[in-house]
């Protein structure tokens, strides 16, 4: 992979309305099987490769490689033909026609019925769950502002009475964003989607990795903190399939934090093979945790942005609804084709979320 193939990869694995994108479709999936429909879920699973995804709490669910960008999933999907699966299911008891149904010799007996997959339908059912996790994402990185004007006071409190007690504790500061979900939800006038918890929680995570990749950028470019950049690429590249890569428990994001400020300075050799240098975790903790406070600023104007980003979705959509056909981009091409669209029975309400 060259180095523009690298930064490519990384502004796409960080982006976050490609993580709204993702914990849309998992949402999307639990709202099915809440609805008795976990076939659709398991035809978007194959459609995008990834098996268990309704249950899967990590960042980088997708091949973003093959989908660079947030949309380019849904405009795949709407260009999509219908399908149909076909569900075997098996009939209650083997008794028929007055025979024991505890008849050792009595088949089992099956049922086969169709299930119609219209991808478009999916896509426009899916971009109001969208929205709603947006507006929730806005909310989120605010309270993400707040636990970092927190971490570090309550880190040197803990420092000083350490020395006091002349004890050690489990944690380098207060895991504050554990509860204070809980605390600033709890007043709002709307209700939250079924899984508020861990999007704040991955959210907080992509975010602390996004200020962690932002500060490596700075530090690089400037040649007198040699030092700080290669101890700090060394700690990250040696962590970040444990903290942040794949599936993972909750509270990764406060765990590295926590491991940077535990760590205690050291001598490094710079490249020059002749000079050493001194590393200062705790001086590099606090400037990610700094960035992570102005990345979700940035990102809570890109989540105010979602609405008027559904505009020109819907566009392409309803030109797909009326049976056009397009391309990778969105745009329309010259071939028809035939989708038939089920019915809304009843408009969506203003007032409430997609998941009530």
């Amino acid at each position: 992979m060259t180095f523009q193939e690298t930064i490519a990869y990384n502004n796409a694995r960080l982006c976050p309305k490609m993580f709204l994108t993702q914990r849309t479709i998992q949402s999307f999936i639990f709202l099915l099987a809440e609805c008795r429909d976990p076939h659709s879920g398991k035809w978007i699973e194959d459609f995008l490769g990834v098996q268990n995804l309704g249950n899967y709490h990590g960042t980088g669910a997708f091949n973003v490689t093959k989908y660079p960008t947030w949309d380019s999933i849904l405009l795949d999907m709407m260009r999509q033909k219908n399908d149909r699966m076909i569900v075997s299911a098996k009939r209650r008891g083997r008794g028929h026609g007055g025979w024991s149904k505890n008849n050792p010799y009595l088949q089992e007996r099956w049922m086969e019925f169709p299930i119609d997959i219209r991808p478009a339908s999916l896509v426009q059912r899916l971009l109001p769950v969208r929205e709603q996790l947006s507006n929730e994402f806005e909310r989120d990185l605010e309270i993400v502002n707040t636990v970092d004007g927190m971490i570090m006071d309550s880190y040197f409190r803990r420092v000083r009475d350490e020395r006091a007690l002349d004890s050690s504790t489990d944690s380098a500061f207060d895991r504050i964003s554990v509860h204070i979900l809980n605390n600033f939800t709890e007043f709002q006038g709307s209700g939250s989607s079924p899984f508020r918890k861990g999007n704040f929680d991955l959210l907080y995570s992509l975010c602390t990795q996004a200020s962690t990749h932002r500060l490596l950028r700075e530090l690089q470019c400037t040649p007198d903190n040699e030092v700080s950049y290669q101890w700090l690429k060394r700690f990250y590249t040696e962590r970040v399939r444990e903290y942040f890569d794949g599936d993972q428990p909750f509270g990764r994001a406060d765990d590295f934090i926590d491991a940077l400020l535990r760590t205690p300075p050291s001598l490094m050799e710079l490249s020059d093979g002749k000079s050493i240098g001194l590393t200062d975790p705790l001086r590099i903790a606090e400037r990610i945790i700094a960035l992570r406070s102005e990345i979700a600023q940035e990102w809570r104007v890109m989540m105010v942005e979602v609405k008027d980003d559904h505009l020109a979705l819907n566009d392409i959509l309803f030109r797909v609804l009326m049976g056009k056909a397009i391309d990778e981009s969105g745009n329309e091409i010259d071939d028809m084709v035939r989708i038939e669209e089920e019915r809304t029975v009843e408009p969506l309400s203003d007032s409430a979320g997609a998941f009530e």
